[in-house]
């Protein structure tokens, strides 16, 4: 018996952003993004966070974008991050 397809880890579509810095602070991580003001929240209780984390200060660090889903369409709470593959 085939296993049930998994449901997505987010439900928005992802947007492609460029880190402008991160801050962690002691439940969740702060992070700004060069194309908006607002301030996101990664936080450390989702499994993937340390994955997502790093991802998040890597690109900080080299300019690199990234696709990024929130939890809730036009929310502030970060999902999932993952690197920008070229076409």
């Amino acid at each position: 018996m085939d296993k049930p397809a998994q449901p997505s880890r987010a439900p928005g579509p992802e947007r492609r952003l460029t880190v402008a810095g991160v801050r962690v602070r002691e439940t969740h991580a702060e992070v700004n993004f060069f194309e908006t003001a607002r301030i996101y929240r990664l936080p450390h209780a989702d499994p993937a966070s340390a994955r997502s984390l790093q991802l998040l200060r890597n690109a900080a660090a080299s300019g690199a974008a990234v696709l990024v889903r929130f939890a809730e369409p036009n929310g502030a709470v970060i999902a999932d991050v993952r690197e920008e593959r070229p076409t």
